[in-house]
């Protein structure tokens, strides 16, 4: 049986740095101070590092990373499918 251990300390604080980096990329993405839309390009940039902060936040925060079962894969897969729809619904503009 597998034995599970639960992040560390470090390992935590460092998602968060990270974390706060793909926050700053998100802003970058979003153009947050210009009051134009962001273009295709821009927010498929906008969606992939929201994708990497919602793995980041699944894997080491909610500990999905060790579950069985396809249980990371599963969210991760779930969150791209999300993601995509959005970006449909941007690009064809439903």
């Amino acid at each position: 049986m597998k034995t599970h251990t639960l992040p560390s300390l470090k390992t935590l604080i460092v998602v968060w740095g990270l974390l706060m980096l793909a926050t700053i990329g998100t802003m970058f993405a979003g153009k947050v101070s210009d009051v134009t839309s962001v273009g295709p390009l821009w927010m498929g940039l906008l969606l992939v590092v929201t994708y990497i902060k919602a793995t980041l936040i699944l894997g080491y925060y909610l500990d999905l990373k060790s579950a069985t079962g396809g249980w990371n894969k599963g969210f991760n897969t779930l969150v791209a499918i999300i993601l995509i729809a959005i970006y449909g619904l941007y690009f064809f503009g439903a």
